[in-house]
């Protein structure tokens, strides 16, 4: 008996996959969607430490790090209002949070992952678990061959396997090779959104020790990305929100060699060095212990007298003139090295994928297979932290959904 021929298949059951069959389906198609795991959905679920940051108010290309114009072109057909009556028709009630985060109000991922299955399940579309896609050729149909051993055939076909990282949640290089094989060319995946592996073992000391900061990377004296927010101190280096959000840009840097962050513990102030300054003149008596006191966690500003070189039972007042320089300096620019990103496993994203030059930015058709559509991850597109790339996955599986040329 032959089996059908869809209308499209659509690999992994992730965020694009989901609402492009959702989409597809409700447009008439007649649609597959084949997961590998058993669990649709399983990043989704673990996206915002379980609460699924769905979306970010600020969404727009600057806190992407991909070609603007295809970041454009798809906010301008699913915008953040557009995503907030989306699933707001799918019965999911949200509510924003500082820096524009939106989450849902029930603050579990659930409520976002288990209206969208049911919505995909009720718009007819057929959902299989558990088949590992292994081939796919194009010939007058796509073919689609599982590790189970079936062979499944569409008339146009959607990569929305994800990307790399996180492995122990479904993150896998299939995606890319499935894309590879069909004439794509790739841009080597390396972590995104991951913490930064420092090579001064002296920072160790502040392991545990949150603190806001501005964090700027540096290679070769040029910058390479900066964000402001929490630093996390690690056995290890960097985590926190600053940390990730320079993380894409590192992770790419690094190829070429380590890469600068400077901390600066001031992001408040204007020009934290006239602040400096003026406290270095009024406070000329004090030890650095006490010069710092108030201004600087305890455990930051005694690690920091060490790297100045401040003697610590000396007035700030009369220390060398080098050493005050590199005081008035070193508390908002303290340059550490970062010589790694932490393993895939802890990557919430990956910076790299599938060129996306070899796409159309209006529809994510594969400009070197006809038919052949890629969305969300599998592409070199990733967001900074808050809602951002999720908000890319939902609005890529849309927009290929609906620009999927009708069948005649």
């Amino acid at each position: 008996m032959n089996s059908p021929v869809y209308d499209v298949i659509i690999i992994g059951a992730g965020a694009s996959g989901l609402v492009c069959a959702l989409e597809c389906a409700r447009a008439g198609k007649k649609t597959l969607l084949l997961e590998k795991d058993a669990l649709p959905a399983r990043k989704i679920l673990a996206s915002g430490n379980g609460r699924c940051n769905l979306t970010n108010a600020r969404v727009s290309p600057a806190f992407y790090h991909a070609n603007p114009e295809l970041i454009a072109r798809t906010l301008e057909k699913f915008s953040f209002e557009d995503c907030l009556a989306y699933f707001n028709r799918l019965g999911v009630l949200t509510t924003e949070e500082e820096l524009g985060r939106v989450f849902p109000a029930t603050g579990k991922s659930t409520a976002v992952a288990e209206p969208l299955k049911l919505a995909v399940r009720e718009a007819g579309a057929e959902l299989l678990t558990e088949r590992e896609v292994i081939r796919v050729k194009r010939g007058k149909t796509f073919s689609v061959s599982v590790k189970q051993g079936d062979t499944y055939q569409s008339k146009r076909l959607v990569l929305a396997c994800g990307s790399c990282a996180y492995p122990q949640i479904g993150g896998t290089q299939s995606g890319y090779e499935l894309a590879r094989s069909l004439g794509h060319t790739l841009i080597a995946p390396r972590p995104a959104l991951s913490a930064l592996c420092l090579k001064e073992t002296a920072a160790s000391r502040l392991t545990g020790i949150r603190a806001q900061v501005r964090l700027s990377a540096f290679q070769n004296n040029q910058l390479l990305d900066e964000a402001e927010g929490e630093a996390l101190f690690t056995n290890y280096g960097l985590n926190g929100p600053a940390a990730l959000n320079v993380s894409s840009a590192v992770s790419r840097a690094l190829k070429d060699g380590n890469v600068t962050v400077k901390l600066n513990f001031f992001p408040q102030l204007k020009d934290p060095q006239a602040f400096l300054t003026s406290r270095l003149e009024t406070y000329r008596a004090r030890r650095p212990k006490d010069f710092f006191a108030g201004i600087l966690h305890e455990s930051v500003a005694n690690l920091l007298i060490d790297f100045i070189g401040l003697r610590k039972n000396v007035p700030v007042g009369e220390q060398t003139p080098n050493t005050l320089s590199r005081l008035l300096q070193t508390p908002a620019a303290w340059p550490l090295t970062v010589t790694a990103l932490r393993p895939w496993n802890e990557a919430m994203a990956a910076t790299g994928g599938v060129n996306t030059r070899e796409i159309n930015y209006n529809t994510f058709e594969s400009l070197k297979c006809p038919g052949l559509f890629i969305t969300g991850e599998l592409l070199d597109v990733d967001g900074k932290s808050g809602g951002f790339n999720l908000h890319f996955a939902w609005a890529s599986g849309f927009t290929a959904a609906r620009h999927m040329p009708e069948d005649k």
